[in-house]
């Protein structure tokens, strides 16, 4: 039974009742229901009330016209974005000020960011303006709205807002409430309603993490903020029809081609809106048993490396920010009693609460009394893991552990969400840190999601531990893909369609094996994140970002050693100023590598 029919399984009178008590049932009290706001972990209050504190010295952001236009201009999009975004985040994090100690000064300042954000023409990124595109302009239509995630975003800040604040907003700002309503009916919920070419819609089987990221937030614009029962109960409906398709579109091994990063924003905002719905009907929805979600939930445990990082995909980044909220993660581990994802959730217990990743997960974590109460645990790290609809695997030399050797290789295509040319690639990593590389996501540009996308080195073929054969990159496209994949716990064999090769990886003995055999040509590289230390011709010694050593050695050609300065401010965050290829012309047919520690 899917999402929808059991939503329809709901009576009539409790889908009814369960949209009207929204408010309520949501389990989020408002500020004057000050009785029900327990004391929380202190270490993680204080954070929080730091933060706002010291956004009250600051002027607040402001978003300029000339900054917007740099994506059309230059290319640029982080020049609008990051104000944009932080003046999301510093209202979310007014509001939760707020809530956490009725002062009216936090009053005031969550009061003052709303507005801010009433009275920014567009919440649409410049980047997703397609409505101002084609009509070769700059500016986005404060009446032809573009519903995009910075759209839902900020729709979701006044919906949370709202809830918490109600009172204390009438109270002190007379008038604010109505003209957040107006605001999110005329950006959000109008536009949803009745325009469905919106491609996150999934309606043409294409869905991404956009999909429950932005139906999610609509959910909670429909619920707290509109007035009209009809259109509540059309816009739910809607939801679900839109997260329907998503859950559907998802693998049955619970893998996220786009990676553990983008997992918190596809996977997780599914769960968020699913546990929305599950708490306005007190229970009776009841959709934990859709496949693949007890999967899903054990995604992050299996990407995990150690020491906060993960084995990465398509953009994801391999050290992605830890402050994620986890006890999303926890709750959902507890639906299906998975004592491993309660686990991997735990390890994380430490984590202040964010305001910055979603006002409505850092008011719905603060809520959770049993996440509070929760003993900081070890990352479960399983041994082996093949996800098959995926093709990707994860093996370490010791579950439980990131000593050692950790090896993960993916088949796969080049048509994935976020998709890099990767058929094949591999990581090897030394106690939890990667030292054969995927580079991850780079600051996106207007290049990212265009016809020139590949122009960028990041993602190409050339830039992944993948060869070269008869001198010829990875194509784009569904085409090229792995083919006759074998898997067994510790090795995974796969061929390259439109070329002649095979390559066979394994970890055994504590030793990670690469073995590829092909016609014509071959040129191998691999990507290297520390310092390349001893180099001979067959033989090359890295000291890892964490100090640790590992020794490459190989047949088949000489090889030598290439450094890029990283110029991108996102990539250098994570593996620093310069990364490093190993590039080996092979003489033969076969090639062998092997890495082991140092």
């Amino acid at each position: 039974m899917g999402l929808a029919e059991r939503w329809m399984a709901v009576d009539a009178a409790g889908r009814a009742e369960g949209i009207a008590r929204a408010r309520q049932r949501v389990g989020v009290p408002e500020l004057a229901e000050r009785a029900t706001w327990s004391t929380r972990d202190r270490s993680a209050v204080q954070a929080i009330l730091a933060e706002a504190e010291a956004d009250r010295l600051q002027p607040w952001p402001h978003t300029l016209l000339s900054d917007y236009a740099r994506f059309w201009r230059d290319g640029v999009r982080t020049a609008y974005e990051d104000p944009a975004g932080e003046l999301r985040r510093r209202t979310s994090t007014a509001v939760v000020a707020a809530v956490l100690t009725a002062d009216q000064a936090y009053v005031d300042q969550a009061a003052d960011g709303l507005l801010l954000l009433c009275e920014q023409t567009t919440w649409c990124w410049a980047a997703h303006e397609s409505f101002a595109t084609e009509r070769q302009e700059v500016l986005g239509d404060p009446d032809q709205p573009y519903l995009d995630l910075g759209a839902a975003e900020t729709g979701q800040i006044l919906a949370w807002a709202d809830l918490v604040l109600g009172s204390a907003l009438d109270q002190r700002v007379p008038g604010l409430r109505r003209r957040l309503r107006a605001e999110v009916r005329r950006r959000v919920i109008q536009p949803f309603r009745t325009d469905r070419r919106w491609h996150w819609l999934g309606l043409t089987g294409h869905l991404s993490n956009w999909t429950p990221w932005i139906h999610g937030h609509i959910l909670a614009a429909a619920l707290f903020l509109e007035d009209d029962a009809e259109i509540q109960r059309e816009v739910v409906d809607l939801v679900i029809e839109g997260l329907d398709r998503y859950l559907e579109s998802l693998p049955a091994d619970g893998g996220c081609d786009e990676g553990y990063s983008y997992w918190w924003n596809g996977p997780a905002r599914l769960v968020e809106a699913l546990e929305v719905l599950d708490r306005i009907t007190d229970g009776a929805f009841a959709p934990w048993s859709c496949t693949p979600l007890a999967e899903l939930a054990r995604y992050p445990q299996r990407m995990a490396l150690g020491d906060g990082w993960y084995v990465n995909v398509a953009d994801g980044s391999a050290r992605p920010n830890p402050n994620q909220p986890w006890h999303i993660l926890h709750r959902w581990g507890r639906r299906n009693d998975d004592a491993g994802v309660m686990a991997q959730a735990a390890a994380h217990r430490d984590q202040p609460i964010a305001p910055a990743v979603g006002l409505g997960r850092a008011l719905v974590g603060l809520t959770d009394d049993v996440w509070w109460a929760s003993a900081k645990t070890s990352l479960p790290l399983p041994r082996s893991t093949y996800l098959a609809d995926l093709q990707l695997l994860v093996v370490r030399e010791t579950a439980g552990s990131s000593r050692g050797l950790t090896l993960a290789i993916k088949g796969g295509h080049n048509n994935e969400n976020h998709n890099h040319n990767d058929v094949g690639s591999f990581i090897a990593a030394l106690d939890g840190v990667p030292v054969l590389i995927d580079l991850g996501q780079p600051t996106y540009t207007a290049l990212s999601f265009s016809d020139r996308r590949y122009e960028h080195w990041v993602v190409r073929s050339d830039w992944h531990n993948v060869p070269l054969l008869n001198g010829q990159e990875q194509s784009a496209g569904a085409d090229y893909r792995a083919t006759d994949v074998v898997a067994t716990e510790n090795s995974l064999a796969l061929g390259l369609s439109g070329s002649p090769c095979r390559r066979v990886a394994t970890l055994d003995a504590g030793v990670i094996t690469i073995a590829d055999e092909w016609e014509g040509t071959a040129e191998q590289h691999f990507v290297l994140a520390g310092t390349p230390l001893d180099q001979q011709p067959d033989r090359l010694v890295v000291q890892t970002l964490a100090d640790g050593r590992v020794d490459l050695t190989w047949t088949g050609g000489a090889g030598r050693v290439e450094q890029r300065l990283v110029d991108d401010d996102l990539l250098a965050s994570v593996w620093g100023p310069a990364v490093h290829r190993l590039v080996i012309p092979v003489d033969g047919t076969t090639f062998t590598l092997t890495i082991s520690p140092s």
